[in-house]
């Protein structure tokens, strides 16, 4: 039980240092994107394998869906996934048991764009709180929030690695009804 939880804290510590750097490499303009051709259904699989196991506990039910030209995109692979497991591991964390928790991709081809969409059936946001959601450090104050811990940093990296992309953020949410995190 110990080596767990020294296994399970230097994990959580190393992904602090990490989301610390991040943010400040962006800060000061010297983060760079390593862009690639990415087969979005790969990722996509990829990222939601992360969250399998807490959704699991909670019996989430994890759907993905995907529009059938959403077969490839030009973008940072390492970077879009951390934006989709970040957005994942908040809809599972803030989702009580028994919801759902959806991966949603849709592509224009039209318009060269691509939108993916996070949507859960947990606990909402206030839309006082809204802007609150993307400064550093900050979470939000709720009883099942404080139930985990977190830094206040990821949906602010998930952000600026969507702008960082040439795409946009978008959050519609409802308390007690769920959220929608959609970017394109």
């Amino acid at each position: 039980q110990a080596v767990e939880l020294i296994l399970s804290s230097s994990g959580h510590l190393l992904g602090l240092i990490n989301d610390i750097l991040d943010v400040s490499k962006i800060e000061s303009g010297m983060f760079e994107l390593q862009l690639d051709e990415v087969i979005v259904s790969d990722l996509c699989k990829s990222s939601l394998n992360f969250i399998k196991q807490l959704a699991n506990k909670k019996s989430i039910t994890v759907e993905y869906s995907s529009s059938p030209d959403a077969s490839t995109i030009y973008a940072d692979p390492r970077r879009l996934k951390q934006i989709l497991v970040n957005l994942l591991n908040n809809a599972v964390k803030f989702t009580p048991e028994k919801g759902t928790v959806k991966l949603e991709v849709l592509a224009d081809a039209h318009a060269g764009q691509m939108q993916f969409s996070v949507v859960d059936t947990g606990i909402g946001i206030d839309p006082e709180d809204l802007q609150k959601l993307f400064k550093p450090f900050v979470q939000l104050d709720s009883s099942l929030s404080r139930q985990y811990e977190g830094t206040g940093l990821g949906l602010v990296l998930a952000k600026k690695m969507v702008e960082m992309h040439g795409g946009s953020f978008e959050v519609q949410s409802e308390v007690g009804r769920g959220s929608r995190f959609s970017f394109v």
